[in-house]
């Protein structure tokens, strides 16, 4: 495969991931602007399991992009890719509905730990793929 190939490949991987990562956010939390009692105390609006399957539906989109990206590099793009294609989406909402005006705040951290989750995930799939084409040769 040419470097050129592998550059246009990688970045229609990151088109995609980010894509999908928008997706996510709104089938498994864009929906859900509802607080709920626990204990007297308002939470939410999300629940655990939302949170819990968005976060892993993002993950699993990121390594089948980067196993479909190939060889080459693209850890951070495709990271980066991803956590923004999700952070718009829910900085729209978090804009519209904050009455606090925190939101920035937590589009911060949203930016920075999906970053390091997706950069880690990407890295570890990186590495795997590369003991396997080298375990392939042998």
């Amino acid at each position: 495969m040419s470097e050129q190939s592998q550059i246009a490949r990688l970045g229609l991987a990151a088109l995609g991931l980010g894509v999908v990562a928008a997706a996510m956010w709104f089938a498994w939390l864009g929906w859900d602007h509802e607080y709920y009692l626990v204990d007297g105390v308002a939470q939410g609006p999300y629940r655990p399991w939302q949170v819990i399957g968005c976060g892993l539906s993002v993950a699993a989109a990121a390594v089948l992009a980067r196993v479909w990206a190939r060889r080459g590099p693209g850890t951070v793009l495709l990271a980066a890719a991803g956590v923004v294609g999700f952070a718009v989406p829910w900085s729209v909402d978090a804009a519209r509905t904050d009455e606090t005006g925190m939101w920035g705040v937590g589009l911060v951290y949203l930016l920075i730990g999906g970053g390091i989750g997706l950069v880690a995930t990407l890295s570890l799939t990186s590495a795997a793929l590369r003991i396997r084409r080298s375990g392939a040769r042998s």
